[in-house]
């Protein structure tokens, strides 16, 4: 189906008949086919397609083709009227832009309501930052990556960063434009020479100040990757002007010039260049993030200029599907992502041919729609600037307005890998690591069980090694029999040994969020620890048993490998002496060995014996790898209130997961040891601590980098450190 591209007639063939072409700036159908490629570009980017790894190239040309538009259209206007009239162009910009947008915005708002993008930390902050055209900066304002566009719980809105760059500039360019030709003028006035004459000298000083002004923007973008990094590169605003002032450039120095006919036989080169940079550049890093695009934005300007004669690229782009594609390559941008994302939360794969085509089928109709019903008819409406302007600032009110329909949603579960990587056990190629204490202890085989109780003999609970500061001169204690419920809550930092303790924590979420804290501790100790991280979402030691209490995609699955794949992986090349593990909430559910028998709860002394045997054959798995030190956890009990799975807010199934562990631990008589983070949460009275444990499970990284420095990191290391390990 053809749309109406605009109200001016093709550029008549005729005109290309002479030696030399005469740019006036009336409607190119190429530069919509233009536009259609490059959403086509960012779609099949979008749908996660492993052939266009680079297809955010799109939006450069875009930014590119916007500079060249917005600037053309100026100057046609200024050398009409003898000047520009910024209101007039807020206003065409505003009808053009924002029904669209704020379409889009209420409508991820809506679906919102009706249990669309739950997963989504700050949505309301998302909508509020989109509304006000500032989402590049609410991006890098949140420390997220455009390398993980594709990971869980992904903003709806996330592609409005660059619609915020192209607003912002063009609330600042035509004031520039003004300004700069003003000045410009007023020096011309003063000198005595004919109109064309001076024409043609403003041309040139104009030119000069938007080159000069492009010359600035293009050394900042890779100052400001080096300075600021690679997020900084591609989201910032001063980073991504020069693209678009490449444009700009571009439509100085066509403005009232000749184009020579010959200009067509850069199409060919500058289009087949764009097409394979989108095929061989990296997604996740490469120029795009280290501020070279703006020589990206050369092969468009290229292509932009050739674009102004006949050839065969020219009439390519001018085909009635591709300039149909691009009369709503707006739309088909604003929307395809909120759906894009909705899909997947539904399970599609777009990478499915035929789920891709289904994807681009809703896209397409979406966005006809509102170019039909929304965004044409807004165009068409004869509105002065200053009604315009004020009706548009009331649709901004609505907007905002609706974003407050959002609910908050706890914060995503996701590793700080900026932090883990700083921490990281350094690997080891083989080399003999420089022992921790003179003799190790020899492995020892497991008992039988024994018996449930927080008194066993060969158990070490967290009191029964190291010792509060106020009683420790910071040598390393000898191990007591005795086992107590109670834990000092701080403990004093040993001497730095012979080289840091290698620490692996291996287990769910909450253990991820140890880790941090840990981390984090690291930092300001890094000769007594490094710390590693092996987990999962919801990992549970148990895999072999489904989880019935409530439905996590996969996490049987996603268990199994890091127990069986991840982690002996990390054990074979970090070398750990100690390895922590820790599970919450999969290992307090219920679960299913046998469908016949049902679920059982961790307080069944069915599920009891299982579980330990699991724990147990683990720990001894672990010990026979090399690893001289198993650390279990007892997790702190949650206070979060399950409301979707009630029988989850159960004290005593937190409970008796922790005798678990302690009965599993207790069938070792050396190399495994158990620390109480529960006795320590409640000693140090931070139990029912909103600022301790926001969500009412996880340890925030502020406080888990505090309990690390007080207690957990002191207590790994002298555990570490123990001459009977």
């Amino acid at each position: 189906m053809r749309l109406p591209v605009g109200a001016s007639e093709p550029i008549p063939t005729s005109r290309f008949e002479s030696p030399h072409v005469h740019q006036e700036f009336p409607h190119q159908p190429a530069l919509d086919g233009l536009r259609g490629v490059s959403v086509l570009l960012v779609l099949l980017f979008h749908a996660g397609l492993p052939f266009v790894p680079a297809g955010y190239l799109g939006v450069s040309v875009f930014f590119t083709l916007s500079g060249y538009l917005i600037t053309s259209l100026l100057l046609v206007e200024q050398a009409r009227s003898g000047t520009v009239r910024v209101g007039a162009f807020y206003g065409r910009r505003v009808k053009r832009l924002l029904p669209a947008s704020s379409l889009c915005l209420v409508g991820v708002v809506v679906a919102r309501q009706f249990g669309a993008f739950t997963d989504v930390v700050d949505l309301r902050g998302d909508v509020i930052g989109a509304a006000l055209q500032v989402f590049n900066w609410v991006q890098l304002a949140g420390g997220g990556s455009y390398g993980d566009l594709f990971g869980s719980a992904t903003s709806p809105l996330e592609h409005y960063w660059s619609l915020a760059i192209e607003e912002q500039f063009y609330w600042v360019w035509p004031v520039v434009v003004l300004v700069v030709l003003r000045r410009v003028r007023r020096r011309a006035d003063g000198v005595d020479r004919p109109a064309a004459q001076s024409a043609r000298w403003m041309r040139r000083r104009l030119t000069v100040a938007v080159a000069i002004l492009t010359l600035l923007a293009s050394v900042a973008a890779p100052l400001i990757a080096l300075l600021a990094g690679p997020d900084a590169a591609y989201w910032a605003t001063p980073a991504r002007l020069a693209e678009i002032l490449m444009g700009a450039l571009l439509a100085t120095v066509l403005h009232r010039r000749w184009v020579p006919a010959n200009a067509g036989r850069l199409a060919l080169p500058s289009f087949a260049g764009l097409l394979v940079a989108a095929m061989v550049l990296p997604s996740d890093h490469g120029p795009a993030y280290e501020g070279w695009l703006p020589l990206f934005a050369v092969l468009s300007v290229l292509l932009v200029y050739s674009l102004q004669a006949p050839g065969p690229v020219r009439r390519l782009l001018s085909t009635p599907l591709l300039v149909s594609t691009g009369a709503i390559s707006y739309g088909l941008y604003l929307f395809h992502w909120p759906v894009f994302v909705l899909l997947r939360e539904r399970g599609w794969d777009l990478t499915s041919p035929l789920q891709l085509i289904g994807a681009l089928a809703i896209t397409v109709t979406v966005s006809l729609v509102s170019y039909r019903l929304v965004e044409r008819p807004v165009r068409r409406t004869a509105w002065r600037p200053v009604p315009t302007l004020r009706l548009a600032a009331l649709a901004s009110v609505v907007v905002l307005a609706s974003a407050v329909l959002v609910a908050p949603t706890a914060p995503a579960i996701r590793a700080d890998d900026d932090l883990l990587d700083a921490a990281a056990i350094a690997p080891n190629d083989g080399e003999a690591l420089v022992p921790l204490v003179a003799a190790p202890a020899e492995p020892a085989e497991p008992s039988d069980p024994a018996p449930s109780t927080a008194t066993s003999e060969p158990e070490r609970s967290a009191s029964a090694g190291p010792v509060p500061s106020d009683a420790s001169d910071g040598s390393v204690p000898e191990a007591s029999a005795a086992t107590t419920t109670t834990v000092p809550t701080t403990l004093r930092l040993p001497p730095a040994p012979p080289r840091p303790v290698r620490v692996l924590v291996v287990g769910d979420s909450t253990a991820l969020y140890v880790a941090h804290g840990l981390a984090a501790w690291t930092m300001s100790h890094p000769d007594h620890a490094q710390v590693s991280v092996s987990w999962c979402q919801g990992c549970t030691f148990v895999p072999d048993a489904e989880i019935t209490s409530f439905d996590l995609d996969d996490v049987e699955d996603n268990s199994r490998r890091t127990l069986t794949e991840v982690m002996p992986d990390a054990i074979r090349q970090l070398r750990p002496d100690v390895v922590v593990l820790m599970s919450t909430v999969s290992d307090a559910a219920d679960r299913q060995w046998d469908p016949a028998e049902g679920s059982i709860d961790p307080t069944d002394p069915r599920a009891e014996e299982r579980m330990v045997t699991a724990f147990a054959d683990l720990t001894m798995e672990i010990i026979t790898s090399g690893v001289p030190d198993v650390v279990w956890v007892v997790p702190p009990t949650p206070t979060h209130e399950w409301d979707d799975d009630p029988e989850m807010n159960e004290v005593a199934r937190y409970t008796a997961h922790h005798e678990i562990v302690r009965e599993a631990a207790a069938r070792f008589d050396h190399h495994v040891s158990v620390v109480d983070l529960d006795a320590w949460v409640r000693a140090t009275g931070r139990f029912d601590d909103p600022g301790f444990r926001a969500d009412g499970v996880h340890i925030d990284e502020g406080p888990a980098t505090e309990m690390a420095e007080q207690f957990l990191g002191p207590w790994l290391v002298i555990e570490a450190l123990r001459p009977d390990r």
